[in-house]
């Protein structure tokens, strides 16, 4: 049944392209959305039945045929929404614009019966009338709705390509300089017989696959944080969570002083998932490894969103590093930076519906996490 329900989907284009929510993730919006389409064609079935089963004439019964097909269609129309590939937010536009539909042309109706009685004495459009016009009316909105948010979900498609391109180069430039490194000191290995260049080389081997394996991490957790499903996100302290980071970052590094400044009693929350204590830690790691102390760590509440900074001083985040996170050139040979740390925590601010932002003083290197409020 599930494969001929699919099948009947992508003929109609339903379900295509597939999103992340599918029909065993029956969230609120999508099931209302789902609801309003198939009450909107029972609502108008009704005054479509009336000439077929009063006998009316041919062509009022022709028209009565065609309204009672377009209200059984939208009808299924709104079964066929739930289990299609749209996410919640496009599957609400599609309901949208199906309701649209009924205001837009029900509201010129009503005006011009309204305008007919008041300066001509006409007669106002039956129920009939009103409901076949409708009936139209509104399944042209749902194509309408339809297309765009096949539209909407192209978009999106083609920024995570760019995205996940960007990524690669990342990846392809990373790894071809750690090949590299490896099959240098490798070559110092086999043939140099001094002990003290091989300890050395032996040293820089076990660097390079450190940061080859934090490549891969860092790979894992981008798919990962772009693969999470809504059920993943619950309401969330982000002052708890960033102090369990420095926390964590107070463990690993030693060395490096913290200061936190947030807020005993925090009014505010996000939806977040566990993604956001991951970009927490690698900005607190990129702040250890680059800055110098005292790394400075802070909470702020505005109106809309919650704003986690982490700032460090001294030279901190390379300039071309930045650059290339930020969007403000391209990849190269010399540009595509030494890790996947800010990828992360930029990835997780995007999956949350944030930004993330980077700001410089005299001495400091401030990035900021941004993430709307619940």
């Amino acid at each position: 049944m599930r494969t001929r329900i699919v099948s009947l989907l992508d003929r109609v284009g339903f379900a295509s392209p597939p999103e992340s929510i599918t029909p065993s993730d029956p969230s609120t919006p999508r099931v209302a959305a789902s609801a309003v389409v198939s009450l909107t064609g029972l609502a108008l079935l009704v005054p479509n039945l009336f000439p077929i089963l009063d006998g009316g004439g041919p062509f009022a019964i022709a028209l009565g045929l065609v309204g009672t097909v377009v209200s059984i269609g939208l009808v299924a129309v709104g079964g066929l929404l739930y289990y299609s590939g749209f996410s919640d937010r496009n599957a609400v536009r599609i309901a949208v614009w199906n309701l649209l539909g009924v205001v837009v042309l029900g509201g010129v109706m009503l005006a011009h019966a309204y305008a007919q009685n008041r300066l001509s004495g006409g007669i106002a459009p039956s129920m009939f009338t009103v409901g076949n016009l409708l009936a139209v009316g509104a399944a042209a909105h749902v194509i309408i709705g339809v297309y765009d948010a096949r539209r909407v979900r192209a978009e999106q498609l083609a920024r995570e390509r760019r995205r996940t391109a960007v990524l690669n180069r990342v990846l392809r430039h990373n790894l071809r300089n750690e090949a590299q490194v490896l099959a240098g000191h490798a070559d110092i290995v086999a043939t140099v017989p001094d002990e003290d260049r091989i300890r050395q080389s032996a040293a820089v081997l076990k660097r390079s696959a450190e940061t080859v394996g934090s490549l891969a991490e860092g790979a894992k957790t981008i798919s990962r944080e772009r693969d999470r499903g809504p059920e993943e996100y619950e309401p969330t302290d982000p002052a708890a969570v960033l102090e369990a980071a420095v926390e964590h970052a107070r463990d690993r590094f030693p060395q490096a002083s913290f200061e936190v400044d947030a807020p005993d009693a925090l009014d505010g929350t996000v939806r977040a998932s566990d993604g956001l204590r991951t970009a927490l830690d690698e900005l607190l790691e990129n702040a250890a490894e680059h800055g110098d102390p005292p790394i400075e760590v802070s909470v702020r509440v505005l109106p809309d969103i919650v704003e986690l900074s982490v700032t460090d001083h001294g030279d901190g985040i390379p300039d071309h590093e930045r650059a290339v996170v930020a969007g403000e050139t391209d990849i190269t040979q010399l540009t595509h930076g030494s890790g996947l740390g800010l990828w992360v925590a930029k990835t997780v601010a995007g999956t949350h519906r944030g930004s993330l932002s980077f700001s410089e003083s005299d001495d400091t290197t401030t990035v900021t996490l941004s993430v709307p409020r619940a």
